[in-house]
């Protein structure tokens, strides 16, 4: 829409609003003569006036006018003339002192302010208006020092992440007491190098700590000054960045501080002469942190789970990368806690749930791994003997799979009282014909359909299969398997027919 009048002005204001008018008529501006006539025509519609106090580029002598006799109590014009590059210095002293604080804090942001205005606003008693003018560009430096202490965190927080930052002010703020004022200072300020060196020199924890949570790379001198630090966890937090070498490992291997050794035993890829050190340190906390190392060499494993330490041989049960030796070694072990905890592994061989379940004077490994329904079935006759006569229907389950079973405990099983027992001992291949046959009578399908699919893979075992020494032989192969059709369909209905 072309602008030509004051009317014209005056309906795209009521149709767009002033915000969006505003924005339009940046470039090219709007003729002055336009402005003129807009506030002589209407100075007494606020919309207006808004318009005139928000659009940047209004002669200087009309937006006076609009300050000197505004009514205190439109704060959206005064919104607009405190932001406005234009506003005359006259105007922006008026409202310096105004009582809606939108004002002040918007008038906190103009960088046409004169010191006189910025001493007004470091003092004002709203913090975030000392917040708003600690960001302005223009603020004197020795203001900054006034606002370097105010009460209010969040006032030295901003003036922390100006853009630019008298480094006495840095320092100052880097001493906070205030955790955030610190971080906001250390952090995120653009800082000479020479700084940066100060604090990793110094003797201050949180400093350093600060330094190294920087998302620009320190200068290598001051990440070697916090290498060598007094405080252990910044010397072992800049160390976990890279790879340590033999002296370092040696140095916290044989440190008086536990965390120090805590730290060397989570490390990766130690030698195994570290690891023996560690192996036998006096702290509990040391030896289950090696145990849980995925990187544990053979031999301290072995050591780990032939020893008495049941901390460390916790930690080392639950270690993802242990060989399958020193799996045998914890399967073995005397206490329950131990396999038990080995029972839940998934890498588990049938060698291991051998000594699980077979080999050990408990149950209670043989009992989980029940519960786990897990396939196992070379469960000894002893141990199967024993779950068979449990209460739990699962354990007896479970012992129903064995093919050690005596023909005795077959027997009990084939005829429980609960279907799942009944169920897995239907698809045991070393119960009898007669067995099989009363579970072909079962009340229940899934039990009969278990014990019909046995007994049919056990006929089709005993079926000799067809030999074919020569050519002719295998002319006449088709001829002869038809034949054995009939023949393994007369077995089965004559076993169902008996």
């Amino acid at each position: 829409m072309q602008i030509n009048t004051s009317d014209d002005l005056v309906e795209q204001i009521d149709e767009l609003g002033v915000a969006e008018t505003v924005k339009l008529h940046r470039k090219p501006p709007l003729p002055t003569r336009i402005l003129r006539d807009l506030y002589e025509l209407y100075h007494d519609q606020d919309i207006y006036l808004e318009f005139l106090a928000h659009y940047p580029l209004i002669p200087s002598d009309l937006a006076d006018q609009i300050a000197t006799k505004l009514d205190p109590k439109k704060s959206g014009i005064a919104v607009g003339l405190a932001s406005n590059p234009r506003c005359p210095q006259q105007a922006l002293n008026r409202l310096v002192k105004h009582k809606d604080v939108t004002v002040r804090h918007t008038l906190s942001t103009n960088s046409n302010l004169t010191p006189k205005e910025f001493q007004i606003l470091v003092e004002d008693e709203n913090p975030y208006v000392r917040a708003a003018v600690a960001q302005n560009a223009a603020l004197p430096v020795h203001l900054q020092f006034i606002l370097a202490d105010d009460e209010s965190s969040a006032v030295r927080i901003s003036l922390a992440n100006r853009k630019t930052l008298d480094l006495d002010i840095a320092v100052h703020l880097a001493e906070s007491d205030d955790t955030a004022v610190r971080a906001a200072v250390i952090l995120h300020c653009k800082l000479d190098d020479e700084l940066l060196q100060l604090w990793a020199d110094g003797d201050d924890l949180s400093q350093q700590l600060l330094l190294l949570r920087r998302k620009d790379e320190l200068p290598q001198s001051a990440q070697t000054a916090i290498h060598f630090s007094t405080h252990s966890f910044a010397c072992r937090t800049a160390l976990a960045r890279r790879e340590l070498n033999g002296p370092e490992m040696l140095f916290f291997a044989e440190s008086d501080d536990t965390r120090d050794r805590i730290f060397l035993a989570e490390y990766p890829d130690l030698p195994a002469s570290i690891q023996r050190i560690l192996a036998q340190d006096i702290s509990p906390k040391v030896r289950r942190r090696l145990a849980a190392n995925t990187s544990l060499h053979e031999s301290i494993a072995l050591h780990i789970a032939a020893s008495s330490d049941l901390g460390s041989c916790r930690a080392l049960a639950k270690n993802p990368s242990i060989s399958d030796e020193v799996i045998a070694h914890l399967c073995a072990h005397p206490e329950d806690e131990i396999a038990l905890l080995v029972t839940y592994r998934d890498d588990l061989t049938d060698t291991h749930r051998d000594l699980l379940i077979n080999q050990r004077d408990s149950l209670s490994a043989a009992e989980h791994f029940a519960y786990l329904e897990i396939e196992y079935s070379n469960t000894s006759e002893a141990v199967a003997e024993q779950l068979a006569q449990n209460d739990a229907p699962t354990l007896r389950a479970f012992s129903a799979t064995s093919i050690n079973l005596s023909s005795r405990v077959r027997a009990r099983l084939a005829a429980d009282m609960s279907d799942s027992v009944r169920l897995a001992i239907a698809s045991n291949t070393t119960l009898d014909d007669t067995q099989l046959k009363r579970l072909c009578e079962d009340t229940n399908r899934e039990v009969v359909f278990a014990a019909e699919e046995t007994y049919t893979r056990r006929l089709r075992e005993r079926s000799p299969e067809p030999t074919t020494p020569s050519a002719e032989t295998q002319r006449e192969a088709p001829r002869k398997r038809a034949k054995s059709k009939p023949a393994l369909f007369k077995k089965i209905v004559k076993f169902f027919g008996e």
